[in-house]
Order: C-alpha cells, then sequence, then structure tokens
C-alpha cells in the first residue's frame, strides 16, 4: 500500500517524464512519473468527466484528487474565468501539477491534502472528483461528505466512476446524503453523476 498512488509519499522510483493529452478541444503537453494516477496519460473516467461538466463561468472550482493536474490544466483553458484549486494526498502528484498548471498559477494553487484537510474554510462553485477506486469506499464516501460540506448553495459536485467499481451504491450514498444526483453521461461503462444540494 505504501507504494499506492493514494498514498502520500509514493516509494516508487522517480521517472519523470511527459504525455501529451487532447480533451475538449485543448492539447496539453503534462509532466507524470510514476507512482501518480494515469501516468501514462488521460484515463477513460477523467476524459469524460473533462468532456461531460458544465462549470460555472466566474468562481471557485475544486480538483479533489487532482493527481498530476490533467482537469485542471484542460478546465482552466475551457473556463478562463475561474479559478481552480487542485487537492490530492500524493505529494509527487501535487508537485506535478503545480509544473502542469504553472502557466495559470495566478488562479490555480495546488495543496498536498487528504481530502479537504489542507483548506477548511473553503467554499466552492463546485467540485470535479474521479474518486480513488482502490483506496475503498470508505475514503470514497468520506470525499463526497467533505464536498458537500464545502459547496456554496447552488454549488455542484460532479463525479465519474465505473458501473463495476460502484457507481450504483454511489449514487444511492450521495442521495442519502441529500443530494440531487443526476447521471448526466454514460459511456463505456463510466457514469458522470451531477449533485447539487
Amino acid at each position: 500500500m505504501s507504494d499506492h498512488y493514494y498514498a502520500a509519499t509514493p516509494e516508487s522510483e522517480s521517472h519523470v517524464r511527459t504525455v501529451t493529452i487532447r480533451c475538449r478541444g485543448v492539447e496539453r503537453m503534462l509532466w507524470t512519473d510514476n507512482g501518480v494516477f494515469a501516468k501514462r496519460g488521460l484515463d477513460s473516467g477523467s476524459a469524460l468527466l473533462i468532456e461531460t461538466v458544465e462549470l460555472p463561468n466566474r468562481g471557485v472550482v475544486v480538483d479533489l484528487g487532482c493527481g498530476y493536474g490533467p482537469l485542471t490544466a484542460i478546465l482552466s483553458v475551457v473556463y478562463p474565468g475561474l479559478s481552480f484549486v487542485m487537492l490530492d494526498i500524493n505529494e509527487r502528484a501535487v508537485t506535478l501539477a503545480r509544473r502542469n498548471t504553472e502557466v495559470y498559477r495566478e488562479r490555480i494553487t495546488a495543496f498536498a491534502s487528504d481530502g479537504f484537510a489542507a483548506v477548511p474554510d473553503l467554499c466552492a462553485d463546485a467540485v470535479v472528483l474521479n474518486p480513488p477506486i482502490r483506496a475503498g469506499k470508505a475514503v470514497i464516501y468520506r470525499l463526497f461528505e467533505e464536498a458537500r460540506s464545502h459547496l456554496a448553495v447552488a454549488g455542484t459536485l460532479w463525479v465519474v466512476i465505473h458501473k463495476k467499481h460502484g457507481a450504483e451504491s454511489a449514487e444511492r450514498k450521495l442521495a442519502e446524503l441529500g443530494a440531487d444526483v443526476r447521471v448526466v453521461e454514460r459511456k463505456g461503462g463510466f457514469r458522470v453523476l451531477r449533485c447539487e444540494w
């Protein structure tokens, strides 16, 4: 478990390299490394979330479990009026995320953080989340709860999750937390959920 991408300090030997990602009409070259999620390039779930998510034109968006930053790297181009806060427990991933979004540093910040621990007073207009499936349901459901408590009035949580990884139980949990949950996209077994409280 010490070399899991959900670990704070991955033990795998660092091997920094670049990948090129294309999504939503944007192409970016990003730095990646061993010990981070989807190190070989944009995964299908994140790509679907990027293509589907509808964000406000102004405000603050949290990229929860940001990894090396592909969602923010793309969405910060698509939504130039937004500020982004990237959060991830993996320190190596956060270092890469900062590097990958350096061009927009005036409106993007990144914190090594287990959930919202590093930004306890943050109020977000939207949260985007591709949950860390291998970390288990207890962690994922805690992230749902934390996202809910950090959303502004009329804020939205966007989640992508595969059916075989618990999409239906995730929908039920979010509904139990009082969310109005809508499945806004389905593709390749993935579902994109839009949640509003």
